[in-house]
């Protein structure tokens, strides 16, 4: 806080001063010889406190706090008289005088009457800035706001406005946190406390507003928010990102609005992105990707599993060299669902599932990865085609109907060999064509799909005990040692090194 001695005596003002340093840690202090010094120098640092002697040549200490709360309106006073005058004492409580000091006074009297005037002012400030918080919020989130001294106020003023988008999962929050709390340490240097809000909108969303008294300052918050997105970038943190200017008298949700649309149309896939208002993005051209859906199709059709996996991480690859936006890559994947369900004449049954599929698709939004698209899209793509086995269905047929089987029940005991017997098809017949379509024995694969589950829940924070017992493995101590065995490292160990990657 800005804290303003006045004391016309020169002797008197000396002492102060060297009361005062105890608070020069915390606080600023200004020493002023009179009411008309101090007056002036408001305009340059803002008063939080003043505490001024009464009678002096000139401006008076009564004049100087009426100037001095045109200039803040929300200053605190204490006043120093050598008058026991109840006229005195009431004029300055109707000016908003907080304390009247008789002299000389005490040491600890005066420590006592400052310690708690900054603790109100402290008080104040954090009421006022709760509200203000909250109606900024408001504002932002709707359109139909009251009008009131803290909306006119926002809605009169130039706003740089910018959006945090964070990509990831439950245990990427330490590190998000620590990057998002330098937001404030970066934007201050030149913009004021009350002039700067850091709102959250959601989870993983954060809007930032800075007060611009002049366009100026622009240049400046557009630099920290650039310094701010490497930060997060070197933290290991896939983040997009995006500013608009909101102009005097325009909507603070109009203007969200129109940064959040900003965003969602451009924001890339499986990297960060920053968005400017002069940035725009052309679609990738995708069309020879669509010959690899064509053969996926095929695959599938023909019961060709192993083809068809390797067909799906051939086209996540080409989509990851296009960089698509996520916006483009959701309809390309929902056009694939259609495409899959029309050409393959897919059952009622089938069709349900489909539609599930595209309810699924919101998981876009949390993969930071193409290898994280790979996996999902292959499980849902197979799963999709691995449903009810008709009456003629053919052996080799049968693949995607226990692969489903597998990824729906793998927590559970699941045997091979009950399997065929309930198809219909010989033990031996049946493990050489799935070692064939797939690549592994039924064994392994069971395991590693196994493992994998695992993989996701330990990176989310789940324990090891509950892990093991999820995916199918009742001996923790034997769920260990197969983790080791296919990831190279025990649970615990990975679990710690997922810790650390998003950790700055």
């Amino acid at each position: 806080m800005n804290i303003f001695l006045v004391e016309d005596e020169h002797w008197a003002l000396a002492e102060l001063v060297e009361l005062f340093r105890i608070y020069e840690t915390e606080h600023r202090i200004f020493a002023f010889g009179s009411g008309d010094e101090a007056l002036a120098a408001a305009y340059e640092n803002t008063p939080d406190l003043v505490l001024t002697d009464i009678t002096m040549p000139g401006m008076d200490g009564l004049e100087l706090i009426k100037a001095l709360i045109g200039v803040h309106p929300d200053l605190k006073a204490i006043v120093l008289s050598v008058h026991d005058q109840f006229t005195y004492a009431q004029q300055g409580m109707k000016m908003g005088v907080i304390d009247y000091l008789l002299k000389p006074v005490r040491k600890e009297v005066l420590y006592a009457a400052i310690d708690q005037t900054l603790l109100h002012i402290t008080n104040d400030s954090k009421r006022k800035t709760e509200r203000m918080h909250a109606a900024v919020t408001q504002m932002l989130l709707s359109s139909e706001t009251p009008e009131n001294e803290y909306t006119a106020s926002v809605t009169g003023s130039l706003y740089f406005a910018a959006l945090l988008q964070i990509n990831g999962h439950a245990s990427e929050e330490g590190g998000k946190d620590t990057a998002l709390g330098s937001v404030r340490s970066v934007f201050h240097k030149r913009l004021r406390e009350q002039d700067f809000y850091c709102i959250d909108v959601g989870a993983k969303r954060k809007v930032l507003l800075a007060a611009l008294e002049d366009e100026q300052l622009i240049a400046y918050c557009t630099s920290c928010l650039q310094m701010l997105y490497q930060q997060m970038i070197h933290s290991g943190i896939q983040v997009h990102m995006g500013y608009v200017i909101k102009k005097k008298g325009e909507s603070l949700h109009f203007s969200y609005t129109a940064l959040n649309k900003m965003i969602e149309e451009q924001r890339k896939f499986g990297m960060s992105t920053y968005v400017t208002p002069d940035t725009f993005t052309v679609e990738a051209e995708i069309g020879e990707i669509w010959d690899r859906a064509r053969l996926l199709q095929n695959f599938i059709a023909q019961g060709e599993i192993q083809k068809g996996k390797d067909t799906i991480q051939n086209m996540v690859h080409e989509l990851k060299h296009h960089q698509l936006t996520l916006k483009q890559l959701t309809l390309f994947i929902s056009d694939l669902f259609y495409s899959l369900k029309y050409n393959l004449h897919a059952s009622s049954n089938r069709d349900t599932r489909i539609a599930a599929l595209h309810d699924d698709m919101h998981v876009l939004h949390e993969f930071t990865t193409y290898d994280e698209l790979s996996g999902w899209l292959t499980r849902k793509v197979f799963g999709l085609f691995g449903g009810q086995t008709p009456f003629d269905q053919k052996p080799k047929e049968l693949v995607p109907i226990l692969l489903n089987h597998i990824h729906s029940n793998y927590q559970h005991d699941l045997s091979l060999q009950q399997f065929a017997a309930e198809h219909h098809v010989s033990l031996g017949y049946l493990s050489r064509l799935f070692k064939t379509q797939t690549g592994y024995t039924f064994s392994d694969y069971l395991i590693r799909h196994r493992i994998e589950a695992a993989k996701t829940l330990l990176s989310e924070g789940a324990r090891i005990t509950d892990v093991s017992r999820l995916v199918g493995y009742e001996d923790p101590k034997h769920f260990s040692q197969v983790f080791k065995r296919i990831v190279g490292a025990p649970p615990k160990t990975y679990a710690q090194m997922q810790k650390r990657k998003f950790t700055p």
